[in-house]
């Protein structure tokens, strides 16, 4: 199938051409002009730049602060007119006092989340793509904000400072796909009645907290929320040298897939939960010991063409499900260091060089991965054709997702970082790919199931 470029690939590299005509160039470019000195107005310029990397295929800057405060002004003034144009009743239709309540306790809210979160800090952006070794490339972004103004929400939701990714101890040799995040659902939970009281409507408020009430009720939300680490890790495993074949129409085989997940805990709240709910429940799991370590395993495992057996076990400060009991003694034996695991791959060495691996955020997604989704992808596309004039996608270069990444929530701001096989435009749209092909494998798992009762 002859394929074209993909509409997101050429969407964003034509919105970076017209970006980078407006930015900054590095100072030891080719330009003949004299140097324009300092800013007559303060901007971020100095402390973005020094994050990022010159002389690249991509180098960007641009000062938000005016574009914000342009925005919001219009912003105000399009609810001003709004909220005239419903009240004259010009639009045909005139909100009741319920309505009229509703839509300005709306408006309030969304104005508060709006000011908390941390928009209006941004002082500046970067980007930059600079090719370190042959066919690597060093992708960077950045979100700068000054660090007397960090007030915002977006600062400290996400990560307060870069740390070691405690999913990297765990992850097998044959990890292909990986990713790590942080989320502070205790502060999340803290801010959601500022919102509530944001609204200046109190049976809004009282409803808030009624619902607030029932949850700690029935599951204890707030304390579950405290007891939650702000961790949550994802991984799939491939084992080569094991495959399960694929549907007829597609053909070949694949390795057999494994899947891993990990959550960070502060105590036993959640574990505790989590038993109560599996003791409760008809599921056929019993008690074993893997490893050494005590585990709730599945003792009827799913009718699926691969191991589907999951366990369930507590490692430190870490709840692990496994997708099966063999997964779970490789989690354990590599996070004990009796067996390397992904760090100590070949490819993962070559990517990770001189990346740092401290952050807050982790993505790693192996060559293996997109070689064994894109056939997969690529025959449910023909077997759904997209509609006539819209582009075909270019398969090869979609799923070449060989790349490692790291978010760093830091003082002055955020840092997307990684080591890719491609430029900056491509190694995010492959990150924002992720989600719909895992979607459209899972899709095909029963023709797989299929194929695997029909395998000889």
């Amino acid at each position: 199938m002859k394929t074209k470029n993909t509409i997101l690939t050429t969407i964003a590299a034509a919105a970076l051409v017209a970006l980078i005509g407006c930015g900054d160039t590095p100072g030891d470019g080719n330009s003949n002009s004299a140097p324009a000195g300092q800013s007559a107005v303060k901007n971020s310029f100095a402390e973005v730049s020094a994050k990022l990397d010159p002389n690249g295929s991509l180098y960007l800057y641009y000062s938000t602060e005016d574009v914000i405060k342009t925005v919001e002004k219009y912003t105000d003034a399009l609810i001003g007119f709004a909220n005239e144009t419903a009240g004259s009743g010009a639009a045909g239709f005139r909100p009741g006092p319920q309505e009229q309540a509703m839509i300005d306790a709306s408006t309030k809210v969304g104005k508060a989340f709006y000011d908390q979160l941390g928009i209006s800090e941004i002082s500046g952006v970067g980007m930059s793509s600079f090719e370190f070794e042959k066919g690597l490339h060093r992708n960077k972004a950045v979100i700068h904000h000054f660090p007397d103004k960090s007030t915002g929400k977006l600062w400290s939701l996400f990560g307060s400072e870069p740390h070691e990714i405690g999913l990297l101890k765990m992850l097998p040799a044959d990890t292909a796909l990986a990713l790590s995040h942080e989320f502070n659902a205790k502060a999340l939970m803290e801010w959601l009645p500022e919102l509530a009281k944001a609204s200046g409507d109190e049976a809004i408020e009282a409803q808030f907290d009624q619902a607030m009430q029932m949850a700690d009720m029935m599951i204890g939300l707030r304390d579950l929320a405290g007891s939650f680490g702000n961790q949550v890790g994802l991984f799939v495993t491939l084992d080569a040298e094991n495959t399960i074949p694929l549907p007829p129409e597609i053909g070949g085989e694949i390795p057999t897939p494994g899947l891993g997940l990990v959550m960070k805990v502060k105590d036993d709240k959640i574990a505790d939960m989590v038993l109560i709910a599996l003791e409760a429940s008809p599921i056929p799991f019993e008690k074993q010991s893997i490893e050494g370590i005590e585990a709730h395993v599945l003792t009827e495992p799913a009718p699926t063409p691969f191991p589907l057996a999951p366990a369930l076990f507590k490692l430190d400060d870490y709840i692990v499900a496994a997708s099966n009991t063999e997964l779970a003694a490789k989690i354990i034996a590599t996070h004990r260091g009796d067996e390397a695991g992904l760090t100590g791959t070949d490819e993962f060495q070559r990517l990770a060089k001189g990346l740092d691996l401290k952050g807050n955020h982790f993505f790693f997604a192996s060559e293996l991965i997109g070689k064994t989704v894109a056939p997969i992808i690529e025959a449910a596309m023909e077997a759904q054709p997209l509609p006539p004039g819209f582009p075909e996608i270019d398969l090869k270069t979609a799923y070449n997702m060989q790349m490692l990444g790291l978010v760093r929530m830091e003082a002055d701001g955020i840092i997307f970082e990684n080591h890719s096989t491609s430029e900056l435009v491509n190694s995010v749209a492959m990150q924002a790919g992720v989600v719909p092909v895992a979607v459209g494998a899972g899709m095909l798992l029963p023709a797989l199931a299929k194929a695997k009762a029909k395998a000889p």
